[in-house]
Parts: C-alpha cells; structure tokens; sequence
C-alpha cells in the first residue's frame, strides 16, 4: 500500500490508502510528486537525494525513475500538467503532478 509522509495532509494519507499493487519505487516517487510538481530531471534529482537518506527511496537507474513514473501515468496516478519546464539541456519537459 502507498504511504504518505507523516507530515503530508489527510488528503495525501487517504489517497495512499486507495493506491493498491504499487511498487517500492512507485511510492517514492508519489510521495515526491504529492510534494511539488516536476519534471522528470528534478524528479530524478530529488529522489537521488532522498535516496541518501530515507530507506523508502532504494537504488535504481535513472531510466527506472522514469520508467516507474511512465507507468503511474498510464495507471492514472499522476498526469502531465498543462506547462512544462526546461531543463539544463535547454530542451522543454512536460511537468508531472499528482492527481489523485
């Protein structure tokens, strides 16, 4: 099951608790898109730093973030938010938020 951070409002607590089969990483990366809307390069730097030091964060490839990530779009978890951002490459993003 899905959790939220202790720190998260109910919302964000009820909707983990309607998340089922969802994965270690899946999870980590909802509870990083329930915080902040981003795109995948910050997504990837953000999970990179809490991987550090929360063990709900565990080690992957950058192309695994993304994956995982694609793979809660496609089950309605999270979507792309109407902008998109740039990243350091200067190339634009879609942005990707929490919408359940």
């Amino acid at each position: 099951m899905a959790q939220a951070r202790s720190t998260d409002p109910q919302t964000s607590h009820d909707a983990a608790a309607s998340v089922n089969n969802i994965s270690k990483v899946q999870k980590a990366i909802m509870s990083l898109l329930q915080a902040s809307p981003m795109c995948d390069e910050k997504l990837i730097g953000q999970y990179r730093i809490w991987q550090q030091t929360d063990d709900r964060f565990p080690a992957v490839t950058d192309q695994s973030i993304r994956s995982r990530r694609a793979e809660l779009v496609a089950m309605g978890i999270i979507e792309a938010a109407p902008y998109k951002e740039q990243m350091t490459t200067g190339n634009w993003a879609n942005v990707w938020r929490w919408i359940r």
